[in-house]
């Protein structure tokens, strides 16, 4: 890791935040720490205090929170059980029963979210942890149990291992050393007990798709003159192809839902 973090560029774009020695803050990567670091206290005090509402219940997600089966149910009982909300809320939540989960998701996170937000820039660096997420969450959909339950930041967290592979190979740097952190994660993944491949594997292919509008925009301000008025067309161009990766995803997450019916669940 730190062999490819000395090989990629530094200087990328001038930093939107700085501290008062002038150096970039990523300001975006410790947001998303925080505020998940907070989440995971809230989840303690729905556990330990009386009355404080079960956080982990209520961001967790499950296959069943879009189907149509939830849909199904919520005629027939008026509860509000089809919760697609969940898909994005459950990477703000980890296990209760091994903090390492939290930690190894946030330690990642430290460790190449600010050169990914470097690069960049924050607000699409938030757009590719988002979509990561989002992604995880559909491949759950289609891959996992209908019954099941996933929680954790990590398919977020290894779409931004997508990017960064995406970013080194862009400016032709060192890439080797994540790529092989990229397989030994997916070895555990695959291999490991109770460890969601299915949502590592969305979050990564997402990532991988999501970080391609970026790069070609950058590629281009690279290869040719630009005026701020063609700088401004290949912001929109960027920006339009992450909204297609995301128009997909919700494509994709109704015919997943479509797909789950009671005879389904029944069936698992």
């Amino acid at each position: 890791m730190r062999e490819h973090q000395r090989a990629l560029p530094r200087e990328q774009r001038a930093p939107k935040f700085t501290d008062r020695h002038g150096r970039a803050v990523p300001l975006a990567t410790y947001i998303i720490i925080g505020l998940t670091t907070l989440v995971y206290g809230l989840q303690w005090a729905g556990q330990l205090i009386p009355g404080f509402p079960d956080i982990y219940q209520l961001f967790l997600y499950s296959p069943l929170h879009t189907s149509a089966v939830a849909l199904e149910m919520q005629a027939l009982t008026g509860q509000n059980l089809f919760q697609p909300w969940r898909m994005l809320t459950s990477a703000l939540v980890h296990s209760m029963g091994s903090p390492i989960h939290l930690v190894l998701n946030m330690a990642v996170l430290w460790m190449i979210g600010r050169q990914i937000e470097q690069f960049l820039g924050a607000a699409k660096f938030v757009a590719i942890y988002v979509l990561s997420a989002l992604g995880g969450a559909v491949a759950v959909l289609f891959l996992a149990a209908p019954n099941s339950a996933v929680v954790g930041a990590s398919g977020a967290v290894y779409g931004l291992f997508a990017a960064l592979w995406m970013i080194g190979r862009r400016m032709g740097a060192d890439t080797r050393g994540i790529t092989v952190l990229i397989v030994i994660n997916f070895a555990f993944s695959f291999l490991g007990a109770g460890i969601s491949w299915q949502g590592h594997l969305g979050g990564f292919l997402t990532g991988l798709g999501a970080s391609v509008p970026a790069l070609i925009a950058d590629r281009k301000q690279r290869t040719s003159v630009t005026t701020p008025e063609t700088r401004k067309a290949l912001h929109r161009r960027t920006w339009l192809g992450l909204v297609v990766v995301a128009v997909v995803l919700i494509a994709l997450t109704v015919i997943g839902a479509l797909l789950i019916d009671a005879q389904s669940v029944l069936a698992r």
